[in-house]
């Protein structure tokens, strides 16, 4: 299953591996709040992949990082 999302006012895709949307507020608040890995993708976020218990980020420029989910 996949949705679109929005963050710093631009679309990013979520695409839900082995979970569904009720993940959608705690991967938006780790989003948020992992400054380390998003202040390096967050201009640059085109895809996420989410699962049960954490995400993986994907940039435009072919970087990639896995976030925690609580």
């Amino acid at each position: 299953m996949r949705m679109n999302i929005l963050f710093n006012k631009k679309p990013v895709t979520v695409n839900f591996v082995g979970t569904d949307h009720k993940l959608i507020p705690s991967l938006i608040n780790a989003l948020r709040y992992n400054k380390f890995t998003t202040m390096n993708l967050v201009h640059s976020l085109e895809s996420v992949d989410l699962f049960s218990s954490e995400a993986i980020l994907y940039a435009k420029d072919g970087n990639k990082a896995r976030i925690p989910i609580f």
